[in-house]
C-alpha cells in the first residue's frame, strides 16, 4: 500500500513550465528541452518529446522558465540548479513523452 508515494519526503506541486536541462562535462552539447510536470523542494520531475538520451546518476544544469502571472510581461525570470537524474520513465503510447526524475543537487537560484 502507498509504495511510490511513500518514498517521498515532500509533497508535490503540479505545476507546468518550460525547463531546459544540459548535461554537464559533457565533450557534445547534449540538452532537451521539456517541460515539468511536478516539484517539490528535493527536485523536479520534466517530460520531453525529444529522445534525450540519458542516463540514472547523470549531473544536469537546469533551468525553469518562471510563468509572468500578471500578464504584464515586465519581468522574465528562471530558477536554476544543478540536478541529478533519479528516475526514467518511458514514454507511455499516447503521449509519446519521457519522463526524467531530477534531484536537485544545489540550492535552486531564481534569477530575474
Amino acid at each position: 500500500m502507498g509504495g511510490e508515494n511513500e518514498r517521498r519526503r515532500h509533497n508535490r506541486l503540479p505545476v507546468r513550465m518550460g525547463i531546459l536541462c544540459k548535461k554537464v562535462d559533457s565533450l557534445h552539447t547534449q540538452a532537451f528541452n521539456g517541460n515539468t510536470v511536478d516539484i517539490c523542494p528535493d527536485g523536479v520531475l520534466a517530460e520531453n518529446s525529444q529522445n534525450a538520451v540519458t542516463d540514472v546518476g547523470e549531473l544536469f544544469t537546469i533551468e525553469l522558465d518562471i510563468p509572468d502571472i500578471g500578464g504584464t510581461e515586465r519581468f522574465s525570470s528562471k530558477v536554476s540548479a544543478y540536478a541529478r537524474v533519479i528516475r526514467i520513465i518511458d514514454p507511455e503510447r499516447e503521449s509519446g513523452k519521457k519522463q526524467v526524475a531530477f534531484q536537485f543537487c544545489t540550492r535552486p537560484q531564481f534569477d530575474i
